[in-house]
């Protein structure tokens, strides 16, 4: 702090000498000489001739002491110079140890953040947007960027950016994991001499010249004068600034367009004033108070402030607001935007329901008698009953029980003749075995379930692992049931190009995952059903894609073989989601059959994928029980993966998509020093007498 201004606040009677306040400890009487200085604080030593910054100030504030000296015997009222008020203002602003005190503090704080967020994964992931449904908007812009710079190697652009999307997202943690490996060696090399480089910069500032400091030139549009105070302390701050509706706080801690008061003590009892409102009144009362604060390390005084209680404040100020800052530009970066067009889509709230009575009718469509049928039907009405306390299952038209399944959905009265008989649907790897079918009963639209005879009769068998599995399934029915009522108000959306082709292959997925973890509990190893039906739909899909691809004419010819991977695609996401909402219908780490479905998948590069798929059907409930359309309308993503893996590539093309059926799937990705291990299973062979509900759940064998 330069004497030339110290000079205003010396202690009477005593020479050049001020009270000297620091926080922690008593005031102090000291020379002026020896408040914060430091030597050779803007340049070493020079040699003999060379002129130094230090010198250069020196000779520069020879000037300036002489316009100090006249500011602190101006009469109050008396209006300055703009020009003249705002360079000395500037000056004293950026010569002080303050500015280079708080670039150091605000670096230390900011390098702090830095290498905490590039050394956590888990913070540094989720800055990238990775276990978000939607990456970072500067995530994707570089992916965007990369995707051209793959165009002259023929792989077009938009196939490019969703290929390397959907591996960003779905490798990303390993990724994270890897880049904080990399760098966490690199921070200490990084920072080293920061103390050198602020002290490079802040001299850069001084050197520059005052005209040439946007801050000269925005304060030399306000209203200057001189005004009486008392007993004012000097902050090392020197001057204060305050914007609309804020305390004082040191000048550079504001922004110059936004400043409407200036005040930099020049006397104990003179202050030097910049309004912008030249009617404002100006009150000094808090002005002591709201210094200390602003100061980084100290203040001066003529007298000790120890009554006051004003050293216990110092440094709060700057402290608060570089924490504030720092807070909010991490903040910022960890709250990356995202990219996304379905951001603005409404969450669908379930209904709320009160528990009421309800009927159904049993059915047995081909067999049994009165008896038979009574003694299902109090099995179900116990299950029905019990359920429909936590989930809504009024819309439950009846239950039909039918040794000949496919017959029982011909000829199930819909109640409508416009709607078409149902068929089972189920693919060739399985048999179909339990069926929701929608029918209209008095013009509103319910849920028949139809079910094959074994099931129901294994409600009572003697086999516990049979009566657990049949008894699962008939929960887990009932379970899809009720989350189409729960939702039933969920909106209609306008999808994308590629949305129209695909969405419909998993829009019956996050049914399945709900419901499936809602059954989970009464059949825990029924998870191995689940993964035994993914690895076969799997392989099974992998057949009929590859005989379609031998019958195309040509490259061009793909519409049938396109239909057959969409139906194929469709059913494996279903038996995913259906062992992933077992899954988390488990007790976290319960273990379970079948809970080596990632291991299984690793040969083909899904375990991955797996997972992924898992975080983005659980994002799609809220916590609150919503459904999230801005995750649901992006799921159709999955299908492109497995699409990728069985080598059919689609991409957007105007409105259109543009699809090649390959012999060439995707390989596996793999990371640097990441492998898969050796002794993984491999894919299991397809078992023709798996049976299947239709909606894609296991059945016992």
């Amino acid at each position: 702090m330069p004497r030339l201004l110290q000079r205003g606040f010396l202690a009477e009677l005593d020479g050049e000498r001020t009270w000297l306040h620091r926080a922690g400890g008593p005031a102090r009487l000291v020379g002026i000489k020896d408040v914060g200085t430091e030597d050779w604080f803007y340049s070493r030593k020079g040699a003999p001739g060379e002129l130094t910054l230090d010198d250069a100030i020196t000779a520069f504030e020879q000037d300036l002491g002489k316009d100090v000296a006249i500011l602190r015997t101006t009469p109050p009222g008396t209006q300055i110079e703009p020009g003249l008020a705002a360079r000395i203002t500037v000056h004293l602003v950026m010569r002080t140890a303050h500015l280079r005190q708080t670039i150091e503090h605000g670096i230390d704080g900011i390098t702090d953040e830095i290498q905490s967020l590039f050394t956590d994964p888990t913070r540094l992931g989720a800055m990238m947007g990775i276990d978000s449904p939607m990456l970072a908007s500067a995530v994707m812009d570089a992916i965007r960027s990369t995707a051209q710079d793959l165009v002259p190697a023929g792989f077009p652009a938009p196939l490019s950016e969703r290929l390397l999307s959907f591996f960003m997202r779905e490798r990303g943690g390993e990724l994270a994991a890897q880049t904080v490996a990399t760098l966490t060696p690199m921070f200490p090399t990084l920072f080293k001499d920061l103390a050198s480089r602020v002290r490079d910069s802040h001299n850069a500032i001084v050197a520059k010249p005052l005209d040439d400091h946007g801050w000269v030139k925005a304060l030399t549009g306000l209203h200057w004068t001189i005004e009486a105070g008392v007993d004012l302390i000097l902050p090392d701050a020197v001057a204060l600034a305050r914007e609309a509706g804020q305390p004082l706080a040191p000048l550079l801690f504001t922004t110059a367009a936004d400043a409407e008061l200036i005040l930099l003590p020049v006397a104990h009892d003179r202050v030097l004033v910049g309004r912008r409102d030249t009617a404002a009144d100006i009150d000094l009362k808090t002005y002591n108070a709201q210094a200390a604060a602003s100061c980084q390390g100290f203040f001066i005084a003529p007298r000790e402030f120890d009554g006051e209680g004003l050293s216990a404040t110092i440094g709060t100020g700057p402290a608060q607001a570089l924490a504030a800052s720092i807070a909010e530009a991490v903040h910022d970066a960890e709250a990356a935007r995202r990219d996304h067009d379905g951001a603005d889509l409404p969450r669908a709230q379930p209904r709320t329901f009160a528990l009421a009575g309800f009927s159904y009718r049993v059915t047995l469509h081909d067999f049994g008698d009165d008896m038979l049928a009574q003694e299902y039907g109090a099995i179900l009405q116990s299950v029905v009953g019990t359920l429909s306390r936590d989930i809504p299952l009024h819309d439950l038209d009846g239950v039909t029980i039918a040794a000949d399944y496919g017959d029982a959905l011909a000829k199930l009265d819909r109640g409508d003749p416009d709607l078409p008989p149902v068929t089972s649907g189920a693919l060739g790897y399985g048999i179909g075995v339990a069926k929701p079918v929608t029918v209209i009963r008095e013009g509103k639209p319910k849920s028949h379930l139809v079910l094959a005879a074994g099931i129901a009769a294994a409600w009572s068998s003697d086999d516990a692992d049979l009566r657990a599995s049949s008894l699962h399934l008939l929960i887990k029915m009932l379970a899809g049931i009720a989350h189409g009522t729960r939702y039933a108000d969920v909106p209609a959306f306008t999808p994308d190009a590629m949305g129209r082709e695909l969405h419909l292959a998993v829009a019956h997925a996050p049914n399945g995952y709900w419901s499936a973890k809602q059954a989970a509990f009464v059949d825990p190893d029924q998870g191995e059903s689940y993964a035994d039906l993914v690895i076969t739909s799997l392989d099974f899909a992998r057949r009929e894609i590859g005989a379609a691809r031998a019958k195309m004419a040509d490259d061009s010819d793909v519409g049938e073989a396109s239909l057959i991977a969409l139906e194929c695609i469709s059913a494996v996401l279903n038996h995913a989601a259906d062992w992933l909402g077992h899954r988390d219908g488990l007790a976290p780490d319960q273990p379970f059959a079948g809970d080596n479905l990632s291991a299984r998948l690793a040969p083909s590069g899904l375990d991955h994928w797996l997972a992924l798929f898992g975080r983005d059907l659980a994002a799609s409930y809220g916590e609150d029980g919503a459904i999230d359309l801005a995750v649901v309308t992006t799921l159709s993503r999955h299908v492109e993966r497995l699409f990728w893996s069985l080598g059919i590539y689609c991409w957007p093309e105007d409105d259109d998509v543009r699809c090649v059926v390959s012999d060439r799937p995707l390989a596996p990705l793999l990371l640097p020093g990441i492998d898969i291990p050796a002794d993984v299973p491999t894919l299991a062979p397809a078992d023709p007498n798996s049976q299947l509900p239709d909606e894609g759940e296991s059945a016992p064998q």
